[in-house]
């Protein structure tokens, strides 16, 4: 047993020092570097998202009618323009027929008002029975309500002529004709959509975990096939839905000249931040034997590089946190660690550092 743990140990003693030896015979390597740096990370999380407008409703007629005109689709209009008309010939009709009915009952009024007073003297000159004046006093109190009531058939059927011009509610764009121009519709019928384009929003849902994060947070990072940016919070629901666990997040989109329905995705903080050791992703080499860096190390007369084993940590866009899996050696900050150029690196080999990647391509310097 002895002696196979002795042969063992003469072959890895030599794989080591074979190594060794080509890597010193390697000519050096053109690399580019990065420093090691002690730096604040928190594990984040890209949730999707989309770019909604603060009023998109389906407007509705108010009054049943057939349509006669209507605006375009892609029709930009302003809060109070008329984005649809329904014929109002029959309700011009009406309201002249109200307007006879409130003059025939004013009319009927004033000549109940004169009976009454008329009536009055003959009681009072007992030439009259008091029931004759009772009987023409409630004929006159039934005008009174008759004339109320011819005021507001008049008012509703002006009401109505109104609905005829279906104004916008607020400034937007005609996204979409629900109904089409000629048709007969019904009160409450919708007639088109009509989307706020101005001060837009998105919508988000980030897990519930996320709250106490979000709380602190005051704008979020975003990104989109249109391009990236940051948004502002405007609200948090702390609301999470049963299944899903995600709760809905609103940011203010009114600096972004992005469309309606865009898909975005935000950048969520899922965990406090921490002190860490970083490097770029691109540091890592991942081979057969696990996941590693190389350091160089400079002297008066070469750089070298050095395969260090690390345990790899939180991430945080390109950055991630990383510590040596060796407790003989240590990672510092500072340490020159290479990002470009080590896919064929072998420990110990020496290196010629380049200033970019043009450079490390070309080998100039």
């Amino acid at each position: 047993m002895k002696k196979i743990t002795k042969i063992f140990f003469l072959i890895t003693l030599y794989c080591s020092f074979t190594q060794g030896v080509l890597a010193q015979q390697f000519p050096p390597a053109n690399v580019n570097v990065v420093k090691a740096k002690m730096t604040l990370l928190a594990p984040v999380v890209w949730v999707s998202g989309t770019v909604v407008s603060q009023n998109d409703s389906d407007i509705a007629a108010e009054i049943s009618g057939r349509l006669i005109s209507l605006s375009a689709i892609g029709a930009r209009v302003n809060k109070g323009d008329v984005i649809a008309r329904i014929d109002d010939k029959q309700l011009k009709i009406q309201f002249k027929e109200e307007q006879a009915n409130v003059l025939n009952s004013q009319s009927h009024l004033l000549f109940l008002e004169a009976e009454v007073k008329r009536k009055t003297q003959l009681v009072k000159q007992k030439l009259s029975p008091a029931t004759e004046l009772d009987k023409t006093i409630s004929e006159r109190d039934i005008a009174k309500g008759d004339v109320i009531a011819a005021k507001a058939r008049l008012a509703r059927t002006e009401q109505d002529l109104a609905y005829t011009q279906v104004k916008a509610p607020f400034s937007g764009i005609v996204a979409q004709r629900i109904a089409s121009l000629g048709e007969y519709i019904n009160n409450g019928s919708a007639i088109v959509r009509l989307v706020e384009t101005e001060n837009s929003e998105a919508t988000v849902f980030a897990p519930i975990v996320a709250y106490q994060f979000l709380k602190q947070a005051k704008e979020l990072a975003i990104e989109s096939p249109l391009g990236t940016g940051k948004a502002s919070i405007k609200t948090i629901v702390p609301v999470a839905n049963a299944r899903s666990h995600l709760m809905e997040v609103r940011l203010d989109m009114s600096t972004f000249d992005w469309p309606i329905g865009l898909n975005i995705k935000a950048k969520v903080a899922n965990g406090p931040s921490t002190l860490a050791l970083a490097v770029p992703r691109d540091a890592l080499v991942l081979r057969r034997e696990g996941i590693s860096v190389f350091r160089v190390n400079k002297t008066d007369k070469e750089s070298v590089a050095e395969q260090i084993p690390v345990e790899v940590g939180v991430g945080m866009d390109d950055l991630v946190a990383i510590s040596s899996a060796l407790s003989t050696t240590e990672i510092n900050d500072g340490d020159l660690i290479v990002i470009r150029g080590a896919e064929r690196l072998q420990n110990g080999q020496g290196v010629a550092i380049k200033n970019n990647n043009s450079a490390l391509i070309s080998g100039g310097k």
